[in-house]
């Protein structure tokens, strides 16, 4: 058993003296191999590392790659990238690609290979992110000019794709619109037209009104429409002017002056307008003339010399050198004027009986000797006042009776004296006759004296004793 032992320990000591000389061998010896092997591999290729990274690099740059990750998953995120994959495919595909790559070297642990893949991606999603502007606009402007030049698929494509990128765009929302009736517009268009070829105005200006009332910006359909509207308010204007000029050519000035209303309100400036007015003027001003005289003339036959005055008067107004006016006037007048002199003796014949209005009656009835045949009125009134002024100068017997104590007095004919009973002669009038006795009141008595009546008898004396 001892001897078992001892063989054993032997062993051992001999192999960790061994192991001991190995190590020593390998202290004093590596340097110069490693040295060798580096010469060599500097002889290949001087910029290869070592294959594998010490652990701490590794370290670094997985935390990088995971970093770089994180910023191009923030970008991926941004509300200005919402359906990117829809408006710039091909570009976010290329982003999302890279990106995918990168997973690929992460997964395999190639940390450097994703970090670089990660940062490529970010930098195509920045550039999709700071191009969307320009994208939207150049988008944009690609759907108006296509809508422009009618090319309806195109446009409509555009304005969706800028609606994707900014729902609430309201240029794009518009166009959109105005992009799916753009088939129906200019079908319109086609038809107005057409309407136009066989001069049915009324239908083509319908077609373009209809076809603005579908898309307003429209400027073709603008511009059709006001040139229709032109065409038919020059139509109206003719068709108005025409019967303006025959209403006047027929008298009939109403519907002339209608007309030139109508007429005016198309073109206000036009000559032809200020042409028409001034005959319709001339032609009413004659009219009213004529009517007047009319009215006058009959307004004088009645002997209305009144009313004609005033008609006459209103015929001046319109034409101061209206001559039938100025003379009917001064004849008017001079009518009222003679007949208010007639009517003043005629309303009190009494004023004939004094000497002085019974002279100028007489002149009165001497300057009217000739009275036309249609003034009835007039002759009448003269005739009146010729009998009046005989009947004046007739004289009129009063037969006067007192008691003979009595002095009787007649102002402005004289003393009669003291009598019983007394007959004189006098022109027809108004006489006071007086009496007075001494001792006794006076007495006055008025006297009418008419020459159309029977001879008048008067009783006058003083019986109240004072």
């Amino acid at each position: 058993m001892d001897k078992d032992r001892r063989s054993l320990q032997r062993v051992v000591w001999a192999l960790l003296g061994f192991v001991i000389a190995l190590t020593l061998v390998v202290l004093l010896l590596l340097p110069y191999i490693v040295a060798e092997r580096a010469v060599d591999d500097a002889s290949i290729s001087s910029s290869v590392d070592t294959r594998q990274p010490a652990p701490l690099a590794v370290s670094v740059t997985r935390h990088d790659a995971e970093l770089a990750l994180q910023d191009f998953l923030r970008l991926r995120a941004q509300p200005d990238l919402a359906n990117v994959e829809l408006w710039a495919v091909d570009d976010w595909q290329a982003a999302m690609d890279i990106a995918s790559t990168g997973d690929d070297h992460y997964g395999g642990g190639r940390f450097n290979e994703a970090l670089s893949a990660y940062k490529m991606a970010s930098l195509q999603m920045q550039a999709l992110l700071d191009s969307r502007q320009q994208r939207l606009a150049g988008t944009l402007d690609f759907g108006v000019l296509s809508l422009q030049q009618n090319n309806v698929d195109e446009a409509i494509s555009a304005f969706e794709r800028v609606l994707v990128m900014q729902q609430d765009h309201r240029a794009a929302s518009l166009g959109l619109a105005r992009a799916r009736v753009r088939s129906d517009v200019l079908k319109l268009m086609e038809a107005g037209r057409q309407a136009e070829a066989v001069n049915n105005l009324q239908l083509a200006a319908s077609s373009y009104i209809a076809a603005l009332k579908l898309d307003p910006a429209f400027v073709p359909a603008q511009e059709a429409s006001q040139q229709i509207d032109k065409r038919l308010a020059s139509l109206a204007f003719q068709n108005a002017m025409s019967h303006a000029l025959q209403s006047l050519d027929r008298g009939e000035l109403a519907d002339a002056k209608d007309a030139l209303t109508t007429a005016a309100k198309i073109y206000p400036d036009a000559p032809a307008v200020k042409d028409a007015r001034q005959r319709l003027a001339a032609a009413q001003r004659e009219f009213s003339l004529n009517k007047l005289r009319r009215q006058a003339t009959l307004r004088a036959a009645n002997e209305n010399w009144s009313a004609a005055a005033d008609l006459y008067s209103e015929a001046l107004i319109i034409d101061t050198q209206a001559a039938f006016a100025d003379s009917g006037l001064d004849h008017a007048q001079q009518r009222m004027k003679l007949h208010a002199q007639l009517d003043h003796y005629l309303a009190d014949t009494t004023r004939l009986y004094s000497a002085e209005p019974l002279a100028n009656a007489r002149k009165l009835l001497a300057a009217n000797r000739q009275i036309p045949d249609n003034e009835p009125a007039l002759a009448r009134k003269v005739a009146q006042l010729q009998e009046a002024v005989r009947l004046a100068v007739i004289p009129v017997e009063l037969l006067i009776r007192s008691d003979n104590q009595t002095e009787v007095l007649i102002y402005h004919v004289g003393r009669l004296g003291r009598f019983t009973e007394k007959k004189i002669t006098l022109r027809p009038g108004r006489y006071t006759v007086t009496g007075t006795r001494a001792g006794f009141r006076d007495v006055r008595k008025v006297v009418n004296l008419r020459p159309d009546s029977a001879m008048q008898s008067l009783l006058i004396r003083c019986e109240e004793p004072i």
